[in-house]
């Protein structure tokens, strides 16, 4: 096997991730003209459902997993934030109280630099603040503080203050990272800096 910084394997790695960019890119130019709004670069699952991409808003540099946007409302996300695999996000319910059970939508609101780990539900008229964290497996029924980290079902608050992180690019989780696989092949050719005499 090649070892990592070999020119042959960066290369073989570079044309895989241009592969799998012009997929994503068919993928947001289909979901794009179903009315998705989406701002700069993001990632979305093959997998990923929209029940209404128009209502759906997605921040530049995103990375949207195998995740289903319930959308009978607005869904905003934020720059820079992972929806992870199995995530749900429900603007949709029904008044328990009323006669008919009707419908109540109410619209979900993520932050920048959120992540949203894998099974976690988000129900109709939640706020996520910036930087926070909402753990696996969540439920969460009420708003979360910018900077917080939540568990549980119903999610609670496990820790606050979470510092916002700079320069993470959610899009190298994606194996779309281009940049960095031309600079480390540009590096292997240049090879192992030379010791001054």
């Amino acid at each position: 096997m090649l070892p990592r910084n070999h020119p042959v394997r960066i290369c073989a790695g570079l044309v895989v991730r241009l592969l799998g960019s012009g997929r994503n890119y068919l993928r947001l130019a289909r979901l794009r003209r179903a009315g998705l709004h989406c701002t700069g670069t993001i990632y979305v699952h093959p997998l990923a459902r929209f029940s209404d991409p128009s209502n759906v808003t997605i921040g530049a540099n995103c990375n949207i997993g195998k995740a289903f946007f319930y959308a009978l409302d607005k869904i905003s996300i934020g720059d820079r934030s992972i929806v992870g695999e199995n995530v749900l996000l429900c603007t949709g319910s029904h008044d328990i109280y009323a006669a008919d059970f009707r419908l109540v939508t109410k619209p979900i609101a993520v932050g920048r630099c959120v992540w949203i780990a894998t099974g976690a539900t988000i129900l109709p008229g939640v706020r996520i603040g910036d930087g926070a964290v909402v753990g696996a497996m969540a439920v969460v029924s009420r708003d979360v503080p910018a900077g917080a980290v939540v568990i549980g079902n119903p999610a609670r608050v496990v820790r606050n203050g979470r510092a916002m992180p700079e320069g993470f690019n959610p899009l190298g989780l994606a194996s779309l990272d281009i940049e960095s696989s031309i600079r480390r092949l540009a590096n292997a050719f240049r090879g192992p800096p030379k010791a001054k005499s």
